[in-house]
């Protein structure tokens, strides 16, 4: 296995994890995914399984751990000869955390950079507003951001406590334009 390198993002709901896990997977030629943009596709899908996924993301719940274990073991084995791969949302619960982690043991990877990007919730909302009237998630509807920021705040949070306590996260300023978040986040990772 070539893999060695893991960047995890972290942030609430419309932080700019998607944006800023693309530029950088472009930037140093990372695979990237999403377990949401994942989850996403198996919810289109007419199976069992892609109603099952429909249905609690459509409420604004965090997937169950059976099902994230399956979609993301079977993404992240197909990536074992990449160079590293840039994780956009995963883990949002300690579960997942030690999942990943026993992941990485089982592969010999050493390497994992967790990024947090620090935004107000009152921006994240104003955000989120504005792209549910550009694109058609469900889970971007107002409602349903409330109930996904109390999950986050239930659930994702201990994680950021989780990688803060053995000296893992790094904080990034997500309030800034897209451009000086990239900025930022090339020099805390110490790449020009």
């Amino acid at each position: 296995m070539k893999l060695q390198n893991i960047i995890v993002f972290m942030g609430a709901p419309g932080s700019g994890k998607g944006t800023q896990t693309q530029l950088l997977a472009a930037k140093l030629g990372y695979e990237y995914f999403s377990t949401g943009v994942l989850s996403r596709e198996y919810a289109k899908q007419e199976t069992d399984f892609g109603r099952r996924v429909k249905s609690i993301i459509d409420q604004g719940n965090i997937l169950p751990i059976d099902i994230i274990l399956e979609i993301f073991t079977k993404k992240f084995e197909s990536l074992a000869d990449a160079p590293g791969v840039i994780l956009d949302g995963y883990p949002r619960t300690i579960e997942q955390a030690e999942l990943l982690e026993s992941l990485m043991n089982k592969y010999g990877i050493k390497n994992i950079f967790v990024l947090f990007l620090d935004v107000d919730k009152t921006k994240l909302m104003a955000r989120l507003s504005v792209r549910k009237s550009s694109t058609d998630r469900a889970d971007d509807d107002p409602a349903v951001v409330e109930r996904r920021f109390d999950e986050y705040v239930n659930k994702t949070a201990p994680v950021k406590e989780y990688y803060e306590s053995k000296g893992m996260l790094v904080h990034i300023n997500g309030d800034q334009g897209i451009e000086d978040v990239h900025k930022e986040i090339l020099s805390k990772l110490g790449i020009n």
